[in-house]
């Protein structure tokens, strides 16, 4: 990891769970890239409220290291789970028709990456996610989907015909989408 990404990192950690600047998630990488000592999308393009903004430069997201910034547009992570449940009788329940989906979208974000094992999922450093001027937190996201992929469990579940536990067959399948453009930027001198 280069020296400013190490110093991005290091700083923009200490500020979780603070506000920096006015909130933006713009704010906490320009403020991160400024105490490294590093340029940021005032010194390489645009920095206009809808502009995609230019933090250095830029890497394939399979190669970002930590303290990389990534800039989001459009970007939506949809997670689809599908539990079905089997008790020994052969009764139970799934919820196919109505599976438990999640969505994450940022059409216009800006975060600090945190760790990138390279295999599609990622954790980043952000601030004002999903637009609620939210305090510094670490997010898990992904960068490009991940086909569906089932785990099997035995427990103890609630049984639909008379509401009494019973030991079951729990299979969760889970899947994730991803779509939009999200871009990696490695800091470097103004």
């Amino acid at each position: 990891m280069g020296t400013f990404n190490a110093k991005v990192l290091q700083w923009a950690s200490g500020q979780a769970g603070k506000q920096v600047g006015a909130g933006e998630c713009w704010d906490l990488a320009n403020k991160a890239l400024r105490q490294a000592g590093a340029g940021t999308s005032s010194d390489f393009g645009g920095t206009g409220a809808d502009d995609d903004y230019i933090w250095g430069d830029e890497v394939a997201l399979k190669d970002a290291l930590p303290g990389d910034i990534l800039q989001y547009r459009d970007y939506e992570m949809t997670t689809t789970s599908i539990t079905d449940v089997t008790f020994a009788d052969g009764s139970g329940w799934t919820d196919k028709e109505e599976p438990h989906v999640t969505t994450v979208g940022h059409p216009h974000h800006t975060a600090i990456l945190s760790r990138n094992p390279g295999d599609g999922a990622i954790t980043v450093l952000e601030q004002n996610y999903m637009g609620n001027k939210d305090k510094v937190r670490s997010s898990a996201i992904r960068w490009k989907g991940s086909p569906a992929k089932k785990t099997t469990t035995r427990k103890m579940m609630k049984r639909a015909d008379d509401g009494k536990m019973a030991m079951a067959t729990v299979e969760v399948t889970v899947g994730v989408t991803v779509t939009g453009t999200l871009k990696a930027y490695t800091p470097k001198a103004p």
